[in-house]
């Protein structure tokens, strides 16, 4: 069994600082004035908790996951239980899994599909798999090359930080034209020119 941290590294005040920052419904900055007063303890308590310096008592660990509207085993483990298979088996956070299932139940604009049919769409395309790994290759040589961790003295006076950085943007460019392509649209790439 994991080690359970503890302090302001422990699951809880980590989780509620973010719920803080961005309340899951609305989106919004909650103040420690206002969870305070819902909580029905004083702001300064809720900063106790939010630093990990103390533990909320059950009844006020429920009354913050009221709050927030999520529960209170996402409050203490980062997975509500009802979406714990779902990490357990596929390795989702609980913010992926609260997506899907937001796009699951989002009905198209009018004569345009679920979101969750373009999700699947792309989930069950090797296509865009090969297309992550190749992001994450490209993007690590755009990181390396801003952060000074690319030598280069091996390539003289060519622009190899603008290189990657176009070289990216290309990638994902034809990436999105060959998705959108594979929907019935056809758009040209307006950065040919024709001979």
């Amino acid at each position: 069994m994991a080690e359970q941290v503890t302090g302001y590294e422990g699951t809880f005040p980590t989780i509620l600082r973010e719920l803080l920052e961005c309340h899951p419904k609305t989106g919004e900055k909650t103040t420690l004035k206002a969870l305070g007063e819902y909580v029905g303890i004083r702001q300064q308590t809720i900063s106790l908790y939010k630093n990990g310096t103390t533990q909320p008592t059950p009844e006020n660990l429920i009354r913050i996951a009221e709050y927030f509207h999520v529960s209170v085993d996402y409050l203490l483990t980062g997975i509500s239980s009802e979406n714990k298979a779902l990490h357990e088996e596929l390795g989702l956070s609980e913010s992926a899994i609260t997506l899907m299932k937001y796009a699951k139940n989002t009905e198209g604009f009018e004569s345009t599909a679920p979101l969750i049919k373009l999700l699947d769409s792309l989930l069950s395309d090797k296509d865009f798999y090969a297309f992550l790994e190749e992001l994450e290759f490209k993007s690590t040589q755009v990181r390396n090359v801003l952060n000074g961790k690319f030598d280069k003295s091996k390539v003289g006076n060519f622009n190899i930080e603008g290189y990657f950085i176009w070289d990216l943007q290309k990638f994902v460019e034809e990436f999105i034209l060959k998705q959108l392509q594979k929907r019935g649209l056809q758009i040209e790439d307006s950065t040919v020119s024709e001979e």
